[in-house]
Formats: C-alpha cells, structure tokens, sequence
C-alpha cells in the first residue's frame, strides 16, 4: 500500500502523523503552535519540532499574520489521494501502523539516509 510506504518513509513519530492527519482533517482551518501543542499533547518545542519537519516534507505550510498559523499544504490531486489513505489507514489499523512507527530505526539514522536520498525538483 502506497499509504504504509509513504508513512514508513516520512514519518518519525506517531505525533507527527497525528499532526499531519489533524491538518488535513482541519483544512481549509489552520492552527496556531500552541493550539496544536495542546491537540497533540506535546510541549509548543515539540510541536514546532514537528511542524519543522512537515514543512520540510512541503505537507504543511505556516501562514503569516498577525500569529503564526499553520496549515494543510495541498500541492495535488495526487497528494490529497495519498493523504485520504494515510488517513483511512490510520483509523482502521491504529495499533498496526502506530507499531509499525516506533520499530523504525532512530530518527537521527533516518535524517542521514534522508540527506542522500534523490528527490525530484517539484518546480520541474
């Protein structure tokens, strides 16, 4: 399933697939730090942390105003397709995929694999 691969690939922690699940979910609605912090029952550092790194993945996006807020970045018909799954998935198998995230290598191992994986230039 494209939804397990996409998740086994970009997902650190289940609190950040809770995020990005929250944000879909929410769209067009976006959140402030401290709003998600509390929804996800992390501190606002962790949170940011997170948002960091969906951001990074372009899945989110922070939104200027007169406070910071963040959002759902849909990018494609292909993208939101995935996102459905990854949501449908989630809700279905909860413990499967929850499992399926804390046996993964540490976080640091997967920054470094990430820093030399190819990516495609999404302007191309």
């Amino acid at each position: 399933m494209e939804a397990l691969q996409f998740i086994a690939e970009n997902i650190d922690s289940v609190p950040h697939l809770e995020a990005l699940i929250l944000l879909w979910n929410s769209r067009p609605v976006s959140w402030s730090l401290a709003e998600l912090a509390s929804r996800l029952y992390v501190t606002p550092e962790r949170a940011h942390e997170i948002l960091r790194d969906l951001m990074r993945l372009q899945l989110v996006q922070a939104m200027e105003g007169t406070q910071i807020r963040f959002g759902y970045l849909a990018r494609s018909s292909e993208q939101d397709a995935l996102m459905h799954e990854v949501d449908s998935i989630y809700r279905k198998d909860l413990v499967r995929v929850s499992n399926m995230i804390h046996s993964k290598e540490s976080s640091p191992v997967r920054e470094f694999a990430r820093a030399f994986r190819f990516r495609k230039d999404p302007d191309k």
